[in-house]
């Protein structure tokens, strides 16, 4: 079992690499075997759709590249030891990349923990969003 400390310190350390856009260093502390998804519809798949192994590694850096998180500050961690679990609350300014929008939003994370290491990664952001301004959707 993985201490509370221990998930916490390395949550920190995943968003401190992650918000400064180092894809590498950010996929080495998570490591193999993880998964990550966004909750919401399945239309608005693939940030919908559970991914694992070379499709998660694809993600996390599609995702690192394309959406700016330098703005964002952790506003609360939350861990479950018992559960080998933590909540993270993040909010600020978000910049999408390729299109240079920037708006302020708020999401939390849960992330899943087994022998010490992230196994699944569970986002709850405003999906509608990220959709429109990565323009997967448009509205008239």
């Amino acid at each position: 079992m993985t201490a509370k400390k221990d998930m916490k310190t390395l949550v920190e350390e995943i968003y401190s690499v992650r918000d400064r856009g180092d894809i590498e260093g950010t996929l080495a502390l998570i490591g193999d075997g993880c998964t990550f998804r966004m909750v919401g519809n399945a239309r608005l798949a693939p940030l919908t759709t559970e991914t694992s192994g070379h499709d998660f590694r694809q993600t996390i850096t599609q995702l690192i590249a394309a959406w700016d998180l330098s703005k964002i500050r952790t506003t609360g961690i939350y861990v479950d030891e018992d559960e080998q679990m933590v909540f993270a609350h993040r909010e600020g300014e978000v910049r999408h990349v390729p299109s240079g929008v920037s708006f302020n939003t708020e999401f939390v994370d849960k992330i899943h923990f087994q022998d010490g290491k992230p196994v699944k990664i569970v986002e709850f952001v405003d999906t509608l969003q990220v959709a429109e301004t990565s323009r997967m959707i448009q509205f008239a």
